[in-house]
């Protein structure tokens, strides 16, 4: 490749101490090196004090929402590709290689954002429900490909932007709790293409697990069409944490 971008991965964390430690030491294993972690942080738990262990760089936040975690963290990235990374992501060890080899393929250069495909972590999963979860990932990767055709892509958890489609698009509507990504990605879309690749990240279905797949879909129904058309949502979803933390 002519050059090596820089990747600016941003995380925003709340009391992820049991699930930030696996996603960092994923982002430690990839064989691209050209990149820079910052969490933006508002935890009253040891999540803080376990990135810095790692070499993140963390900015400390009001707790507010996401939307204003993932701003907090664009302002101060450096790199021409932003990673929007949730905590409870676990990514395949060549990710960030095929996102840079991809983007920076000409036949791409319309390509503003680039999807990893989701896979199954089976950390917060009951073993009866795993069958189920496992159907219910098809489903979700079935629909993130459609939806990558239109104008309101199902983009979320893990996420590759090029940077300066973000400032043509503008940042996060802070004024969005919940499915703040649908309509960031639905103007960022306005800029370009969207593709999911086959390198894999394996997500977390901790709050389905715990709440339900049909409830927690219907809020994020609501919330997504509320976000849409009136630009505004407010809810506070409660913690889902594991009961035993991780091993740091």
């Amino acid at each position: 490749m002519k050059k090596w971008p820089k990747i600016s991965v941003i995380i925003p964390v709340y009391n992820e101490e049991s699930y930030v430690p696996d996603l960092i030491r994923s982002i430690k294993q990839q064989t691209y090196k050209n990149y820079e972690v910052i969490a933006a942080d508002s935890s009253t738990d040891s999540t803080p004090k376990i990135l810095r262990k790692f070499g993140v760089k963390v900015i400390k936040i009001p707790k507010t929402n996401v939307s204003a975690a993932r701003n907090a963290g664009i302002k101060k990235a450096k790199g021409e590709i932003i990673a929007l990374i949730d905590a409870d992501y676990i990514l395949q060890k060549g990710l960030f290689e095929s996102v840079v080899k991809y983007l920076d393929n000409p036949k791409n250069k319309k390509v503003v954002c680039i999807e990893p495909r989701p896979k199954l972590s089976l950390k917060d999963l009951k073993k009866r429900d795993i069958i189920k979860f496992k159907f219910l990932n098809e489903l979700i990767y079935l629909y993130k490909r459609i939806s990558f055709f239109t104008w309101v892509p199902a983009a979320y958890g893990c996420d590759f932007c090029r940077l300066d489609a973000v400032k043509r698009s503008g940042l996060f509507n802070e004024e969005i709790d919940v499915a703040e990504d649908k309509e960031f990605f639905s103007r960022l879309r306005r800029q370009g293409k969207f593709k999911m690749i086959k390198d894999h990240v394996r997500m977390s279905y901790r709050r389905h697990s715990k709440e339900g797949a049909i409830k927690t879909g219907l809020i994020y129904f609501f919330a997504s069409v509320s976000a849409l058309f009136t630009k505004k949502f407010r809810f506070k979803f409660k913690s889902i944490r594991r009961k035993n933390k991780g091993k740091n």
